[in-house]
C-alpha cells in the first residue's frame, strides 16, 4: 500500500512538473503582432506627476507632453515621454484585463520642465487595439508597487 501511494505521488509531481514547465514556456513564446510593431507618436497628452508623500500626502504636478514609441519585432522598444527618452525598454504579453501589452521603460528622467522627480520607474500600458492605425495607451508609474496612472494617451501611426 505505502508502494503504490508513493508512485502515486511521484506520478502527480511529475505530471504537476511538466504542466508548469509547458505553461512557464508558453508565456514567452510569442510574436510581436505586426500590427503593433512600428512607429507610433501621441499629441500632448497632460501627464502627471507625483511626488513623494511628505507626512501621508502627495504632491501632482501636471504639465504636457508628446510621447514617440517605436516598437520592435524582437520586443525591444524605444521612444521619448516629453523630454525623457528609454532604450532598451522590453514589450510584454499581458494575460486578460483589457491591457495586451505592457512596456518596460524602466527609469526615465524629468517628462518636462517643471517635473520635480528626476527618476521614475514606468511603464506604459497598451490597451486592446481597435484600429491598425491608433492604439490606446496608459502611463503608469510603477515604483513601490504603486500603479500610479499618469497620463491616458492615444498613440497614431507613424506612415513610412
Amino acid at each position: 500500500m505505502k508502494n503504490s501511494y508513493c508512485k502515486n505521488q511521484i506520478i502527480l509531481f511529475n505530471y504537476f512538473s511538466l504542466g508548469l514547465i509547458l505553461f512557464i514556456s508558453s508565456c514567452s513564446s510569442w510574436t510581436v503582432p505586426a500590427k503593433y510593431s512600428g512607429d507610433w507618436v501621441s499629441g500632448k497628452i497632460v501627464v502627471t506627476v507625483r511626488t513623494s508623500p511628505k507626512f501621508m500626502k502627495f504632491n501632482f504636478i501636471s504639465d504636457t507632453a508628446i510621447f514617440t514609441l517605436k516598437i520592435n519585432n524582437d520586443k525591444t522598444v524605444s521612444g521619448k515621454i516629453g523630454n525623457a527618452a528609454f532604450v532598451n525598454g522590453k514589450l510584454h504579453k499581458n494575460y486578460g484585463s483589457g491591457i495586451d501589452y505592457t512596456i518596460e521603460c524602466r527609469a526615465i528622467g524629468k517628462i518636462y520642465d517643471k517635473d520635480p522627480v528626476e527618476k521614475k520607474e514606468v511603464e506604459i500600458w497598451l490597451l486592446t487595439m481597435k484600429s491598425n492605425d491608433s492604439l490606446e495607451a496608459e502611463l503608469r508609474l510603477v515604483e513601490n508597487f504603486s500603479g500610479f496612472p499618469m497620463a491616458g494617451i492615444m498613440f497614431k501611426r507613424l506612415k513610412k
